[in-house]
């Protein structure tokens, strides 16, 4: 009797091992499909991006995370994805949002992030990605329970002033209308160029150039091409004010159905993505430069920047005084 107790115990224990063990291969993952929102174009630098976060979520995955990727705005700009994702049972499970869009949702640290002139190179952005300053911005959504969990950050490019009529340097600026994405920190950057802020949606950018309703607009190069606003807008000043970061999330209800595998491969994912954009961002800028001068846009060189951080100077101030250490913390990452 004691022999039979023995041997199946001695069974039960390798299934033990062998559970173990497959749980934490993933082996036992359930597979899930899980639809993906970018707004810009599929010939984008954001959606190469996306499709490397995808292609990469799927390897590492062993084929268990399906993600199915919308470019264009299919699915919605951030405002309207963000509304959707924020809410019990999304039908849309990760996005490619900008950091304002989580700010509309308490999100004060992700603010520091639209802080014209915080970023003074890649470089400088990407030490910032990689480190624990980051983490600690792409945790801020989840730790507050909006139902949005950070995976990465990524950049498209310094952004720009374009317009449909010439830009020389920051007195160009007052009395024109100027396209705001509805969050304070660019609508406080137009009113420090006494420009006059308008609130458009991305989805309706394109056609508020067309119709005049404004003049003004800003992009990263890449995008500007992208979205063909050269068409209407030829005219762009390389002001650089902001660097376009930009973050990709999931949905917490997502995020917490998932194995501890899944959640490491979407983490890894991210940080393949990442260095992908690193690689790719500058070399893609590049090339949309050229094509933009052979295609008539006329750009304007900033060599000092000096009047223009002068301009916001007010906006930078306040806006960093809300986490001056998390701030520092960004801005030290430059040396």
């Amino acid at each position: 009797m004691k022999k039979i107790i023995f041997i199946i115990s001695a069974v039960l224990s390798v299934f033990s091992l062998v559970a173990c063990k497959d749980k934490k291969n993933g082996a036992n993952d359930k597979p899930v499909t899980l639809a993906m929102a970018e707004s810009n174009p599929s010939d984008s630098i954001s959606a190469w991006i996306d499709q490397a976060f995808v292609e990469k979520a799927a390897e590492l995955s062993k084929g268990t995370i399906k993600i199915e990727l919308h470019t264009g705005g299919i699915l919605g700009d951030n405002t309207s994805v963000m509304k959707v994702m924020t809410q019990p049972n999304s039908k849309i499970h990760i996005a490619r949002v900008s950091p304002a869009a989580l700010v509309a949702y308490g999100c004060e640290k992700h603010e520091l992030l639209d802080i014209p002139f915080t970023f003074v190179s890649r470089e400088h952005f990407w030490n910032f990605a990689l480190s624990d300053t980051a983490q600690t911005i792409l945790n801020e959504p989840y730790e507050k329970k909006i139902g949005i969990k950070g995976l990465f950050f990524a950049e498209e490019g310094f952004r720009h002033f374009f317009s449909t009529s010439k830009l020389n340097g920051v007195s160009d600026f007052k009395g024109h209308t100027i396209r705001s994405a509805g969050n304070s920190i660019m609508k406080e950057i137009i009113t420090s160029l006494q420009g006059d802020p308008v609130a458009v949606s991305f989805s309706e950018l394109y056609s508020s150039l067309q119709t005049g309703i404004v003049e003004i607009a800003e992009q990263p190069i890449a995008n500007y091409l992208s979205n063909h606003f050269n068409k209407i807008a030829p005219y762009m000043i390389l002001d650089g004010h902001q660097l376009g970061v930009t973050e990709v999330v999931i949905s917490s209800q997502v995020w917490d159905s998932l194995s501890a595998s899944q959640q490491k491969a979407l983490i890894e994912a991210g940080k393949y993505a990442g260095e992908y954009c690193s690689k790719v961002s500058q070399e893609a800028e590049n090339k949309s430069r050229l094509t933009l001068k052979e295609e008539g846009v006329q750009f304007v060189e900033v060599s000092d920047k000096s009047e223009w951080q002068a301009a916001c100077a007010d906006v930078i101030k306040g806006a960093s005084q809300t986490n001056p250490k998390l701030y520092k913390e960004i801005t030290d990452l430059a040396k």
